[in-house]
């Protein structure tokens, strides 16, 4: 299991509040902390929308910052992961990530695409507002731009709701069957949901990797993303019950348990009489 704890824009801007997140998931089970790179006058106009505009460029961090960042990742034995929304940066940020992300707001973007799928890394393709035909096309685009991405395990793929927070009615997670069963490819959850439920019982459906919000606490918060975010104990407490829920999911072999085999179970039934009329065995 891949454990992916997303600091995104949690720190609102703020590097030295950016930092300590960082710190704080490193100190947990996950295996990788991921950001979003972004600058605020590449993602909106400052024209048509300048209050959005200066949104995202409140929200910004700097080439030197991430890369701090990523330092603080690597330092600590966790990847660092992130979602590149300005093709301009992989230019900087490509000596420090091992794969990408591809967020669901530019499952369609072809120029973003393809110029991620130039630089042959893994890729995390995250799902939400799509259909299974604009991830299929996405999937084509990386394809078509290198043959790396014709292997099954350099696309994986995440169901996701693009919403926070979201109700439980709208996580729908047995689209994770439907896309293992569709693309053949790693599959996993991004959660927008509040708590740990959706996740543990994304692992039950065969997701292998497992994306969530991550923050020091929630109580106090105005940015909405805190709202669906796990704190350090939190996630530690996920990776436990992880863990059992694989366990439980077992193997798909149906066959005598090793304490079936020594008969521990008390429901075992006589042998059948196979002289009487009417007697089955089974």
């Amino acid at each position: 299991m891949f454990l992916i704890a997303e600091i995104g824009g949690n720190h609102e801007g703020d590097f030295d509040y950016a930092r300590r997140l960082t710190e704080l998931a490193c100190a947990t089970r996950c295996d990788a902390v991921k950001f979003q790179i972004y600058t605020g006058d590449t993602l909106v106009s400052r024209v048509a929308s300048p209050e959005r505009n200066a949104h995202f460029k409140k929200f910004e961090l700097s080439r030197d910052q991430y890369l701090e960042l990523a330092g603080i990742c690597r330092d600590q034995g966790k990847e660092f992961l992130a979602s590149v929304w300005n093709p301009a940066s992989f230019e900087w940020i490509e000596p420090v990530v091992s794969r990408y992300k591809v967020g669901s707001g530019d499952l369609t973007a072809v120029p973003i695409l393809e110029a991620t799928a130039a630089l042959e890394k893994p890729v995390i393709l995250s799902c939400g507002l799509a259909t299974y035909d604009e991830i299929a096309a996405a999937v084509e685009v990386l394809e078509a731009a290198s043959s790396v991405y014709k292997q099954a395990d350099m696309v994986s793929l995440l169901q996701c709701t693009s919403m926070y927070p979201i109700p439980a009615s709208e996580a729908n997670l047995r689209v994770i069957t439907e896309l293992k069963s569709r693309f053949g490819r790693p599959v996993g959850y991004s959660d927008h949901t509040e708590g740990s439920l959706a996740l543990e019982s994304a692992v039950a459906l065969g997701a292998e990797i497992l994306e969530f919000h991550f923050t020091d606490e929630r109580e106090g918060k105005i940015f909405r993303d805190h709202k669906v975010s796990l704190t350090p104990s939190e996630v530690d407490a996920l990776a436990n019950r992880v863990a059992i829920v694989e366990e439980l999911r077992g193997d798909a072999i149906k066959r005598p348990t090793p304490s079936e085999v020594s008969g521990g179970s008390h429901h075992q039934l006589p042998p059948c009489d196979l002289s009487r009329p009417g007697s089955r065995g089974g």
